[in-house]
């Protein structure tokens, strides 16, 4: 006589109980949050939620679109976005605009959402098919949208990636310092600079001239031997951006020239922006 169906799959289970344990292991590691890859977040992203707001799903479908030097998107009224490094498991933001077009709420209070959030270095997770960026009071939430082409950029996805090595050698390059952990304070807002030779590099982000040696690793400067500086001689909260300018060179950070001389290092939590002195 034949057993039926489900007692024949009863049975069989119990014979190869690992068989069970695989399934259960393989949701568990589907349900796993981790730090992505880069090739894992290059895509096309519709956003979900934004600040634990549920977004609609409509004709001009809210999306974030990541390419491997650039971020940008539409919540359905402006297109927005900017050049950016991934690495670490965090985004760094050059700059984030877009067009100025007067929105109805809340698709004006979303793009800010989304602005503030690049501009704070956001965390970025990934949970199966989703996708979590966070930084500060935001939070947004994605899903890959099936079939979607990669963009570079939007509101200029024809502009062209950064591919080619050689554009991405630092050596005998002069630039002025636009930022650091988004502060523009300093004690020197005129001379901050960086400056990075074949085996060395010197910098000014407020009060002291950093000086030090490195290699370059792929789009790592490895920073090797000690940080010397100059004497550092002004009020402590200007003094505080020597200290992280020091931290973040001394983390072996990762950096990006962008297509108009915009540069970004980032490490240890800390994010240096900058422009190509012409």
């Amino acid at each position: 006589m034949r057993l039926p169906v489900v007692l024949l799959c009863m049975a069989l289970a119990a014979c190869n109980p690992q068989a069970g344990e695989q399934t259960g292991n393989a949701a568990a590691e589907a349900d796993r949050e981790t730090v992505p890859a880069p090739e894992d977040i290059t895509g096309r992203w519709r956003i979900t939620s934004i600040d634990g707001e549920t977004l609609p799903v409509s004709g001009n479908e809210p999306y974030l679109a990541f390419s491997t030097d650039a971020a940008g998107g539409s919540v359905g009224c402006n297109h927005f976005g900017g050049t950016t490094l991934y690495a670490q498991g965090r985004i760094a933001a050059h700059s984030w605009g877009g067009d100025a077009m007067a929105c109805m709420e809340p698709l004006g209070k979303w793009e800010n959402a989304i602005a503030e959030l690049f501009r704070a270095h956001p965390q970025v997770k990934l949970t199966g098919d989703r996708l979590r960026l966070k930084a500060g009071d935001h939070e947004i939430e994605l899903t890959r949208e099936d079939g979607a082409q990669p963009l570079d950029r939007s509101p200029d996805p024809m502009r062209i990636p950064v591919a080619d090595p050689v554009a991405q050698d630092l050596a005998n390059t002069e630039w002025t310092i636009r930022a650091l952990d988004g502060d523009t304070a300093s004690s020197s807002p005129i001379d901050r600079h960086l400056r990075v030779y074949e085996e060395t590099w010197q910098g000014l982000a407020s009060c002291a001239t950093l000086f030090g040696t490195y290699r370059r690793q792929g789009n790592r400067l490895i920073v090797e031997g000690d940080i010397a500086g100059t004497e550092q001689n002004c009020p402590p909260e200007y003094a505080t951006q020597d200290d992280a300018f020091a931290a973040l060179m001394r983390a072996d950070p990762h950096y990006l020239v962008g297509p108009n001389g915009e540069l970004i290092i980032a490490g240890d939590e800390h994010v240096l922006t900058g422009d190509r002195v012409r």
